[in-house]
């Protein structure tokens, strides 16, 4: 259930604030008459990371050949002692 579809079950009187506690968490709600006129931000943009954070490769560049190779494990597999020993 979303925050949205919870509030709309509970009768909310325009310019009225109600506060409660959730697990632990203050919760302030403040009840506006109107319309949303802009979509509410799910995220805050300062969030966005806009920067690569590894080297891209240039345009045109591209990988082409590769060999994907098998290891094997150890035949002699060495003896590990454990923490006690």
């Amino acid at each position: 259930m979303t925050l949205a579809e919870a509030l709309a079950q509970v009768p909310l009187e325009p310019g009225r604030t109600y506060e409660c506690q959730v697990q632990g968490n203050r919760i302030v709600v403040q009840v506006v008459p109107g319309r949303i006129t802009q979509p509410v931000a799910r995220y805050d943009e300062s969030d966005v990371m806009l920067d690569p954070w590894c080297d891209l490769p240039i345009q045109g560049e591209r990988i082409t050949d590769f060999n994907l190779v098998q290891q094997r494990l150890p035949i002699n597999i060495p003896y590990i002692p454990r923490d006690d020993e």
